[in-house]
């Protein structure tokens, strides 16, 4: 067999400027930043507005809704891009900060770090470095790398000092972490999310902005439910319920194809809307002894929601 050898590429031979050539393709490639940071990533815009300035890119985490600015660069870390994307962050009110660039000065990558470790544990800072390799006369091959990311270790030690998330918060990881394995396994390709969440919901995506399918615990009649749900939030109360409408004119054959009937929930006195299915077995991430039962319900209920939606979405 032979074998050929990695040779190293300067990124501005492949992306000459990074307003014109980087931004727009890492717009059009979310999935590669999402691969790197264990997150499930949808563009929301780029050349995003922030008072007189703009950020390079900004994604929202499709599992938690919270936003991702993103500030690109072809050369080595910098003071001035250092503190764009920390003035960026504020002003769209991010709960993830990405600097990406060619090579990281060990200035840069130690505030980061400190950053990091000052930040509470719903705020990360990641420093990632674009690396383009070839193989011969192959075409060149971008690659990724994560050259700073939080300490989750660290942050687990401060939290058991009462500085972190409750109990329930706690618990609520801890049930997504055993989903999302599942997840993957079913469904394959579907979800990059690899970080439980802890809020009682874990979303997954639609394929469409604004829609999501949510495994979620609530309260329903004075009881502990947990269902899978298709959510509509698009930003615009007029705009979701003319979706949930459409979707609902077809009710038929979406529950044709489900096997069972939904809970069409248009929410009129809220923006966004929903439609259901619910758990026969109530409980509560509380009720870890039912955790084995209702868990494969939950993934089976989403698979069969996202195939039969699939097709009018």
């Amino acid at each position: 067999m032979k074998v050929g050898s990695l040779t190293s590429v300067p990124i501005r031979e492949v992306w000459k400027d990074e307003a014109r050539d980087l931004t727009p393709w890492l717009a059009d490639n979310p999935g590669l930043l999402a691969d790197v940071l264990g997150l499930e990533l949808e563009l929301e815009g780029q050349e995003v507005s922030v008072g007189p300035f703009s950020a390079d890119l900004l994604l929202r985490d499709v599992s938690t809704g919270q936003l991702v600015v993103v500030e690109n660069m072809i050369n080595p870390t910098d003071h001035d891009h250092l503190g764009k994307v920390i003035t960026y962050a504020a002003g769209l009110e991010a709960h993830h900060v990405v600097l990406l660039a060619e090579r990281f000065r060990p200035e840069h990558r130690s505030a980061l770090t400190w950053l990091n470790m000052i930040s509470g544990d719903d705020y990360s800072f990641f420093g990632i470095s674009l690396e383009v390799w070839r193989i011969a006369d192959s075409a060149p091959a971008p690659r990724l790398r994560v050259e700073v990311q939080p300490d989750d270790w660290a942050r687990t030690v401060r939290s058991t000092a009462g500085s972190g998330p409750t109990d329930r918060q706690m618990l609520y990881r801890e049930f997504w972490a055993t989903v999302l394995p599942e997840i993957h396994t079913a469904y394959p390709g579907w979800s990059r999310a690899s970080k439980p969440q802890k809020q009682p919901w874990m979303n997954f995506p639609a394929g469409r902005s604004g829609l999501a399918f949510v495994g979620a615990f609530a309260r329903q009649d004075k009881e502990s439910v947990l269902r899978a749900e298709l959510y509509i939030d698009t930003g615009s109360q007029e705009e979701n319920k003319e979706l949930f409408d459409e979707l609902q004119a077809k009710g038929q054959l979406i529950e044709e194809a489900i096997g069972e009937e939904l809970s069409w929930e248009r929410l009129d006195d809220r923006r966004a809307s929903r439609v259901a299915l619910y758990c026969p077995v109530a409980a509560a991430v509380t009720d870890r002894e039912l955790w084995p039962e209702i868990r494969p319900w939950l993934v089976e209920a989403l698979g069969r929601m996202r195939d039969s939606f699939g097709p009018y979405l």
